[in-house]
């Protein structure tokens, strides 16, 4: 029978998900007669590193997870938290759910991140976005509304863990169990900033900045709409934002700008009416001098910053103005101020279209002797390589 086959999958897979499986399976259990309908959720952020989840920082990773349920009414079947002893890219909840009907379900990740919530009303003092969530217990009714108005300002210091999101709507039918890959999606931007010096001499970076991104977010992406471009594997364009972003990301693997020329630009989202703009600059950076080999030149290596950059944004939206007209089109600016130089260097990002959340940009930025500077993008440079346990 169909349980046992499943339950066989969950035997293999615990010793690979055991901060998971533990935590769920005090409450839960695969179904023990056919009247009962299980949920079984693979989970995991969209967009690991090229090395695989091995090279993943913790924050990028799942420190907690929240599944909330909506009956078809709206109502909250289930809001479970669960708390994880270890950062986790990949995870396996299993839950009991009402059969025969159209369901919703909220994912949500490192809550604890997000200290005060904007835009809802929450009881109490604390605002935080654990307390908003806590409060749906199960049959509230209103939760979708209220958590497609929360806005929040994130803060990505001291490597605290980013939140990430999502909703899918799934049909549970009469009884069995219904196994779902669902991904999770980063309330965040990630550059990441290569300086490459074929100059004589070491260079000194003052500073450099990035204008301009949002000071805040919504906790769900507002997506309006988004590329209807056609999947070569169904001949059917991807169903959801997130199956669409998802197979940006591992398009991209092969060639970003491939990808990104095949996949388009996700550009139709909303961002909080309150958002201002915000200038991220980066202080003081040293980048070592170049290696030279006259003899065999391809052995020659350019020199690197002591440190790569690597930092967090808001999702933003700066769109492009051509004199007093707003185009569609969004235009990021990069500053880079050299000591003993008098004026900055300044280029657009032509190749970020948008700055949608969980995009990763990388930024290659060459030095030459001619004052030169060269910067290229690389869009959409994450992809999911090797998980941890088969999804």
């Amino acid at each position: 029978m169909k349980p046992n086959i499943i339950h066989s999958i969950v035997v293999c897979l615990a010793a690979f998900t055991l901060p998971f499986m533990v935590a769920c399976r005090r409450e839960e259990s695969l179904p023990d007669n056919d009247a009962e309908v299980t949920l079984y959720l693979n989970i995991g952020p969209i967009g690991q590193t090229r090395a695989g989840t091995a090279g993943l920082p913790d924050n990028e990773k799942m420190h907690s997870v929240r599944v909330i349920v909506l009956h078809n009414d709206g109502k909250v079947e289930h809001n479970r938290h669960f708390s994880l002893e270890n950062a986790l890219a990949e995870g396996t909840i299993l839950l009991k759910v009402s059969p025969n009907e159209k369901k919703k379900i909220f994912l949500f990740a490192n809550e604890k991140s997000v200290s005060s919530v904007e835009g809802v009303t929450v009881e109490g003092e604390n605002k935080t976005l654990t307390a908003f969530l806590n409060s749906y217990t199960e049959g509230k009714s209103g939760f979708e509304n209220e958590v497609n108005k929360l806005y929040f300002a994130p803060d990505y210091s001291g490597g605290k863990p980013i939140p990430m999101s999502s909703m899918y709507e799934i049909d549970i039918p009469e009884k069995g169990v219904v196994e779902e890959t669902f991904y999770l999606v980063r309330a965040a931007t990630k550059f990441t900033m290569n300086f490459m010096n074929w100059r004589g001499e070491e260079v000194t970076v003052e500073n450099f900045s990035i204008e301009s991104h949002a000071d805040r977010n919504f906790l769900m992406a507002h997506v309006s709409s988004y590329p209807k471009i056609l999947n070569l594997e169904t001949n059917q364009p991807y169903p959801t934002w997130i199956d669409w972003l998802k197979a940006v990301s591992d398009a991209s693997n092969e060639d970003s700008d491939a990808a990104t020329n095949r996949f388009g630009w996700l550009t139709d989202y909303r961002l909080p009416e309150q958002t201002t703009a915000k200038v991220y600059t980066h202080e003081g950076l040293k980048i070592g001098k170049p290696t030279v080999d006259i003899e065999n030149p391809d052995n020659s290596e350019p020199g690197v910053a002591n440190v790569v950059p690597v930092f967090y944004l808001p999702e933003s939206k700066n769109l492009k103005q051509e004199g007093a007209t707003i185009v569609g089109e969004q235009e990021y600016t990069l500053s880079i101020n050299i000591v003993g130089r008098a004026e900055p260097f300044v280029c657009k990002l032509d190749k970020l279209k948008a700055l949608f959340r969980n995009t990763h940009l990388v930024v290659n930025i060459t030095m030459y002797n001619s004052n030169e500077i060269v910067v290229d993008v690389i869009p959409y440079s994450e992809v999911i390589l090797e998980p941890e346990f088969g999804l």
